[in-house]
């Protein structure tokens, strides 16, 4: 009862345990293959799984969905770990002195070389990704900077145009209660000077001299007015 014979899966039963297609699971036969792995066959045609098969598949996805490594790759270091040459596959289990063939040393330091490119690559990712994040952060800052003094300009410029309307109206209010000061105190001038006698056509007033005098009138007297009408 020592001897169990384990029972053989097929093509659809492993790329139902692995999530893969079995198209998928051919081509990564046939890559494991080319490396010297060697799958049983039933009538020298169909490949018969064993669990030792399946677990090398399982490692070959892995590497290629996981460590981003490409099929090539990813057979040299299942092969190199599982030792399934077709040599080694069919010694028996006995004491063996485990030798690494130079071409092997090389596939390996390539393989490593590979995924120490793929660490540094996934490092800049990081790392730009990280730095994007950050800028994207100064980015919203700078906005809401932006938003709040877009804010406070608007208020202020509101501010502002409620103030000039303030004074502009202020002003022309004390310029002409200036000019109706100034009317009344030009009817007290002199006629000679209010009035321009002809003898060929009728007396008229003397415009020049009233728009001038009303004029001295609110230019002398303005800011005394805005000073009491500030202070009041």
């Amino acid at each position: 009862m020592d001897n169990v014979i384990e029972a053989s899966m097929k093509t659809s039963e492993i790329a139902s345990r692995l999530g893969l297609e079995t198209v998928t699971i051919r081509k990564y036969c046939l890559e494991l293959e080319k490396h010297g792995f060697v799958f049983q066959r039933n009538d020298g045609k169909n490949r018969d799984f064993t669990s030792e098969d399946l677990h090398a598949l399982s490692q070959m996805k892995h590497l290629i969905e996981v460590a981003k490594m490409n099929r090539v790759a990813a057979a040299t270091v299942v092969v190199a770990g599982h030792g399934s040459s077709n040599d080694t596959r069919n010694e028996p289990p006995s004491v063996s002195v485990s030798v690494v063939k130079p071409d092997e040393t090389r596939d390996l330091e390539n393989v490593q070389r590979y995924l120490d490119q793929q660490e540094d690559l996934i490092r800049n990712v990081q790392n730009v990704n990280n730095a994007v994040k950050s800028m994207k952060e100064m980015l919203d800052g700078f906005q809401q900077q932006l938003a709040t003094v877009t804010e406070e300009n608007r208020a202020l410029k509101d501010g502002n145009r409620s103030q000039y309307t303030t004074e502009f109206l202020t002003v022309q209010r004390i310029k002409n209660k200036l000019r109706e000061e100034a009317e009344a105190l030009w009817q007290l001038e002199p006629e000679k000077n209010r009035i321009i006698k002809k003898w060929f056509r009728k007396s008229e007033v003397n415009h020049i001299e009233k728009d001038r005098f009303i004029r001295n009138y609110v230019d002398t007297n303005f800011e005394k007015s805005l000073r009491t009408e500030i202070d009041n």
